[in-house]
């Protein structure tokens, strides 16, 4: 049986680099540090966070991506209808400015 590109990728790094030393470096990230302009040391937020979340994923998975779809059926004699329904919806709004930004 050959191995998908991806599948054989992920079986050279579960070979090359052990779980233990992944879950070190998120360790570490978690535990980061910066230096401040004025010399002095803090935490750094930004990549203590993302080393959480990646921590989180790999133990939970991610959270359901959620999308709006929003579905128009335009009648170009019915204008006032479709400024009525343009007045009441951002997502409506937000789909004319996408298909208009594409042409």
């Amino acid at each position: 049986m050959k191995l998908i590109p991806a599948h054989a990728l992920a079986r050279a790094l579960e070979e090359e680099i052990p779980e233990a030393r992944i879950a070190r470096v998120l360790s570490d990230a978690m535990a980061a540090d910066l230096v401040n302009r004025d010399g002095s040391r803090g935490p750094d937020h930004k990549t203590r966070l993302a080393a959480a979340e990646t921590a989180l994923a790999y133990r939970v998975g991610l959270p359901i991506r959620r999308e709006e779809s929003v579905v128009v059926n335009v009648d170009p004699a019915g204008s006032d209808d479709i400024k009525e329904r343009l007045a009441r919806s951002p997502a409506l709004r937000r789909a004319f400015r996408d298909l208009l930004a594409g042409m």
